[in-house]
C-alpha cells in the first residue's frame, strides 16, 4: 500500500487533476490579484516537477542562486521573524518530498553517507553558535539570518544523495548544469561587448584595475554565475580528456571554448589560479596515455587560439588587442611579488589582523552566523558599502572559524577533506567512464577551491554554496551507484 502511494497516479487520474486545478485557478482568479494567481500556478508547477524530477527542481535552484538573478532583489514573503526568498521555498519543498516520502515508506528510504555526520555536526555548531550570540545580546537574529542561509544551502547536499536515485536523473542534472553555464557564458560575453555603462548582470561589472592601474574598456565580469562557469570549465575539460567520441570532443571544445572566455573576462586571479591548480592535479592522477592525450589537447588548443587571434591582434588598438594585454598582465601578477603589495590584498591583511584577536577570544564556537568581527575602520569601509561590511572577511577559512569557532571549522574540513579522500580512493574504480570523470573533476576543483578560499570567500557566498553541495551530493551518489553496480554484477556471476 505505501509503495502504490508514491507511484504515477494513471493518465485519467492526471488529467482530472489538472482539469481541477484549472478549473479551481479560473474561480478563485475572479476575487485574487494576478500576481497570486500566477505564484499559486508556478508553485503547483514546481511541486510536480519536485516530485516527478527532483534534478530539475535542483536545477531550478541553482537557476535563482547561481546564474544571472540577484536572489536578494526578487520578491520575498514576510513571516514575521525574517523573509522567505524563492530559493528559500524550493529547497523546504524538497526537503519536504523527502520526509515525506520516508515516513511513507520507511525510515530506510533515507540515504546515509560518510559525509552525512561531519556536515550535520558543521550545520548544528554553526546554528549553536548563533544561538548562543543571540542569547548573550552579541547579535540578533535577524542579522543572522542572511549568513544563516548560506549555511543552509549546504543542506542541498541531502537533497541530491536523497532523491537522486539513478544513473539518468545524474545525466541530466549534469547536463542542465552546463546549460546553464552556457547560458550565464554567454551573457557575461554580451555584458563584455556593452562594457559597464550599460550593466544587464547582477554583480561586479566594473573597468578593470590591476596594481593601481587602470585598463580602460576593458570591462571585468563577475555575475553569481561564475561558481556554474568553473564547474563546467573544469568538468567539461575532463570529459573532453576521457570522451572518446570525435563527434562529442567538438561539441566539449566549442562549450569550452565559450565559457573559457566567459573565465577569462572575469579578471579573477583566485578563480584562475583555482582552475589551473584543479587542472593541474587532474593530469597529476590520470594515466600516462591520457597525460599524453591531455598534452595533445592543450597543444592544439594553443595552436588554434592562435590562429584564430593572430590576425585580429595585428589591429593595434582594436578590442581584442586591448582584451589580451589586459589578460597577460593580470596573469603576470600572480608571479609578481609586488602583488602583495596591492590594494586588495592590503585590504585583506587589515581584515585578518581584526580576525585573529577575536578568534583568539572566542575559540570553541565562534561569534555566530552575522556577527560582526571588527570596528569601522576607513581603511576599509569607503565608498557605496560603508559600514555595512564589518561582519565579512575575505579569507574564507577565517570566516569559518569567526563564525562557528575552531569546533565547527573542524567539522566543516572534515566534510571536505573525507569527500577528497573518498575521491580518491574510488575515482579509478568506476565503470562507467563520464560517471568517472565527473567524480575526478569534482575532486579537483574542491581542492582547487580550498587554495582559492584563502583570498576569496567562497565558501560563505550564496552563489557558491549551493554548487559546492551539488557537486559533493553527486559524486557521493555516483559512488553508491558504482558500488550497488558492483555488488549487483557479482551476485550474477555467483548465481551463474
Amino acid at each position: 500500500m505505501q509503495s502504490n502511494l508514491l507511484k504515477r497516479p494513471p493518465i485519467l487520474t492526471q488529467l482530472i487533476v489538472i482539469f481541477g486545478l484549472g478549473l479551481f485557478l479560473g474561480i478563485i482568479s475572479i476575487w485574487l490579484p494576478p500576481y497570486f494567481v500566477i505564484v499559486g500556478i508556478a508553485g503547483i508547477i514546481y511541486l510536480v516537477v519536485a516530485w516527478l524530477w527532483p534534478e530539475i527542481a535542483l536545477l531550478g535552484i541553482l537557476l535563482f542562486t547561481s546564474t544571472i538573478f540577484d536572489i536578494y532583489s526578487l520578491p520575498s514573503i514576510p513571516i514575521g521573524v525574517g523573509n522567505l526568498i524563492v530559493s528559500d521555498i524550493l529547497i523546504i519543498v524538497l526537503i519536504g518530498i523527502i520526509f515525506y516520502r520516508g515516513m511513507v515508506r520507511h525510515i530506510s528510504y533515507f540515504i546515509h553517507t560518510p559525509l552525512d555526520m561531519p556536515l550535520l555536526a558543521f550545520y548544528g555548531t554553526a546554528i549553536l553558535a548563533t544561538a548562543v550570540a543571540i542569547f548573550n545580546s552579541r547579535l540578533t537574529f535577524n542579522r543572522s539570518l542572511g549568513e544563516i542561509r548560506i549555511i543552509n544551502y549546504y543542506l542541498i547536499f541531502f537533497i541530491v544523495t536523497n532523491l537522486l536515485r539513478n544513473e539518468k536523473q545524474l545525466r541530466r542534472l549534469y547536463s542542465g548544469i552546463v546549460f546553464l553555464a552556457m547560458f550565464v557564458a554567454l551573457a557575461m560575453i554580451v555584458q563584455y561587448s556593452l562594457g559597464n555603462a550599460v550593466k544587464i548582470l547582477p554583480g561586479r561589472v566594473d573597468t578593470l584595475s590591476t596594481a593601481s592601474v587602470t585598463s580602460y574598456g576593458i570591462t571585468r565580469v563577475l555575475p553569481p554565475g561564475q561558481s556554474l562557469i568553473l564547474f563546467a570549465f573544469v568538468s567539461l575539460a575532463v570529459q573532453l580528456l576521457f570522451d572518446k567520441t570525435q563527434s562529442r570532443s567538438l561539441i566539449y571544445l566549442i562549450q569550452l571554448g565559450i565559457i573559457g572566455l566567459a573565465v577569462l573576462v572575469t579578471f579573477n586571479r583566485s578563480f584562475w589560479a583555482a582552475i589551473a591548480l584543479a587542472l593541474l592535479i587532474v593530469g597529476l592522477l590520470i594515466s600516462i596515455r591520457e597525460q599524453v592525450k591531455y598534452t595533445k589537447i592543450v597543444f592544439w588548443t594553443v595552436i588554434v587560439v592562435t590562429f584564430i587571434f593572430t590576425p585580429l591582434l595585428v589591429v593595434k588598438g582594436g578590442q581584442v588587442e586591448k582584451l589580451m594585454n589586459a589578460i597577460v598582465i593580470r596573469m603576470s601578477t600572480l608571479f609578481n611579488p609586488d602583488t602583495s603589495k596591492e590594494d586588495s590584498l592590503v585590504y585583506r591583511y587589515i581584515e585578518n589582523e581584526y580576525a585573529y584577536p577575536q578568534i583568539a577570544s572566542h575559540p570553541l564556537i565562534g561569534l555566530g552566523l552575522g556577527a560582526n568581527y571588527r570596528p569601522l575602520d576607513r581603511r576599509l569601509d569607503f565608498g557605496p558599502a560603508a559600514g555595512s561590511l564589518t561582519f565579512y572577511v575575505h579569507n574564507g577559512h577565517l570566516w569559518v572559524i569567526l563564525k562557528t569557532g575552531l569546533m565547527g571549522y573542524l567539522f566543516f574540513m572534515w566534510f571536505l577533506l573525507l569527500f577528497i579522500k573518498r575521491g580518491l580512493q574510488n575515482w579509478k574504480g568506476i565503470h562507467d567512464v563520464f560517471l568517472k570523470g565527473l567524480v575526478l573533476s569534482f575532486v579537483a576543483m574542491v581542492i582547487g577551491i580550498l587554495a582559492a578560499v584563502t583570498v576569496n570567500p567562497i565558501v560563505n557566498q550564496s552563489n557558491w554554496a549551493p554548487i559546492i553541495a551539488v557537486m559533493l551530493g553527486m559524486s557521493e551518489v555516483i559512488l553508491r551507484l558504482n558500488t550497488k553496480q558492483s555488488t549487483d554484477s557479482q551476485i550474477f556471476e555467483e548465481l551463474n
